[in-house]
């Protein structure tokens, strides 16, 4: 039995040789693209959460900061208050 002027022991021959070619490249293609750029994009997730946790610990100190701030400016306002008789906000 012949189809496009092949038999199926050929078609079976042709299909096993581009099987083994598509697995060798799919193989060659993970091991080249795929792993590294994989590698590389857990490495920058893991560079982005580490900035994340330092944002968050900037934000806490910068507020920590912005409130020490305003205590010290209401104590400097007091204190201007009593040495110059200044106005009484």
């Amino acid at each position: 039995m012949t189809f496009i002027g092949l038999t199926l022991q050929e078609w079976a021959a042709l299909l096993a040789i581009l099987g083994t070619l598509f697995g060798c490249i799919s193989f060659i293609f993970k091991a080249i693209i795929i792993k590294p750029l994989s590698d590389a994009i857990g490495n920058l997730q893991k560079s982005i959460d580490e900035f994340r946790e330092q944002m968050e610990e900037s934000d806490d100190d910068r507020k920590a900061i912005h409130m020490r701030i305003n205590r010290l400016d209401k104590k400097v306002h007091v204190l201007e208050v009593l040495m110059k008789g200044g106005d009484k906000k």
